[in-house]
């Protein structure tokens, strides 16, 4: 397992800056560097933060909880509890709510989880007509459908009419390398890929074209593994008709 300063001193190691393969490796610390080195600690960190935005990979994808408000059918991620750090949602990226293998649930809080049932997926524009035009407005019950809305929030139909615990899961957005003993939560067998993508970085810029081909090299290797570990499970679209 590596951290964000042992990736430095792994790209200055292998982009021979100086210092970097001394007994003693450097950068000693990502705090406050200046010249080649800072250069190093920003790539590392801009490299790491590339890879996430690259897909929605699994390790990103996390659980969340809510509990309905009686009369409102709008909640945003802010409303919402990581199920796993039991706290609000403070890294959102975008929901995963129309997985056929794993819908969201909901069940009436009083009643328990034994009462828990599957919510359908509804595209908006759909969602929109049915719960926004005409007396389904005004009406509530316990809710079916759900949705995400222009604003990206969740909604549901029918607006609750209790209180009511949703389950489901969401992405959350890239984690920021800043602190020397910061780990990447990417799994573990995959963290040299953040070198070889800051590696490239580096020879873009110096011109480096021998360690432009160990980077890239490198990059296509354990980017093939990390899909195949990591990437979603592809999905089969319903008939046409």
């Amino acid at each position: 397992m590596s951290t964000y300063l042992q990736l430095c001193q792994d790209v200055a190691r292998e982009c021979g800056v100086a210092g970097g393969a001394d007994a003693t490796p450097r950068p000693l610390t990502v705090v406050g560097q200046a010249g080649e080195y800072n250069r190093i600690v920003n790539w590392v960190a801009d490299a790491y933060e590339e890879i996430q935005g690259s897909e929605n990979f699994r390790w990103l994808r996390k659980s969340f909880t809510v509990d309905t408000v009686d009369g409102t059918d709008t909640y945003a991620f802010g409303d919402c509890t990581d199920v796993d750090d039991a706290a609000v949602i403070s890294r959102f990226k975008t929901w995963h709510l129309n997985d056929p293998r794993n819908p969201p649930k909901i069940y009436l809080t009083a009643t328990g989880v034994s009462a828990q049932v599957l919510l359908t997926w509804t595209p908006w524009d759909n969602f929109e007509y049915l719960y926004k035009t005409g007396s389904l407005q005004t009406q509530t019950s316990q809710p079916v459908h759900i949705t995400v809305n222009p604003k990206d929030e969740i909604q549901l139909g029918i607006t609750p009419n209790d209180v009511y615990t949703l389950t489901g899961d969401y992405h959350k957005s890239a984690q920021i390398l800043a602190a020397d003993s910061d780990t990447p939560e990417m799994p573990e067998a995959y963290h040299k890929l953040i070198m070889y993508q800051a590696m490239e970085y580096y020879a873009l810029f110096e011109s480096a074209p021998e360690i432009l081909a160990r980077a890239e090299r490198g990059m296509k290797r354990i980017t093939n593994q990390l899909k195949r570990n990591q990437s979603q499970p592809f999905r089969k679209s319903g008939p046409l008709a």
